[in-house]
């Protein structure tokens, strides 16, 4: 059974890194069409090999960033609330916030559903059904915590 070489084993991670199958055989040295490098079996297999790895690793991170919104720390959210002086935002674990509004004097700080993420964690984070909300969350977080910052 033929094995990949260097150049098709780089073509692979830089195909599924950027999904450009041009770019991937120019980045690797590859000269022939890169088209039919794809329709060898050799190269399908390593594809799905690493496909399948990189699921296992944002599947792995997901159900850490899971488990740190179920039962995370939010002290850090609240001295941030109660601080009377300005403080480097840089040294704050605020992973658990989903929002901050300030409105003069007035700050509001919201979290994460911590029940949703306990619920989500209690029924299994196997399917990918599961995996979009999730990410849509994180991602709607991280906007609304960056337009705050703008805000001020």
């Amino acid at each position: 059974m033929p094995q990949l070489n260097k150049k098709e084993k780089a073509f692979c991670r830089k195909f599924l890194e950027t999904g450009d199958i041009k770019k991937s055989a120019e980045f690797s040295g590859i000269k022939k069409d890169p088209y039919e490098l794809l329709e060898k079996d050799d190269v399908q297999n390593e594809l799905k090999r690493l496909g399948g790895a990189l699921k296992r690793c944002a599947d792995s991170v997901a159900l850490s960033a899971l488990t740190k919104l179920a039962v995370g720390d939010v002290t850090d959210a609240v001295s941030l609330l109660f601080s009377d002086k300005p403080c480097d935002l840089k040294n704050l674990d605020l992973f658990m916030v989903s929002e901050i509004k300030r409105k003069g004097d007035t700050t509001e700080i919201k979290f994460f559903d911590r029940f949703k993420a306990l619920k989500s964690l209690a029924e299994g984070f196997n399917s990918d059904e599961d995996a979009v909300p999730f990410y849509e969350a994180l991602l709607s977080g991280a906007e609304k915590l960056e337009q705050s910052d703008y805000e001020d």
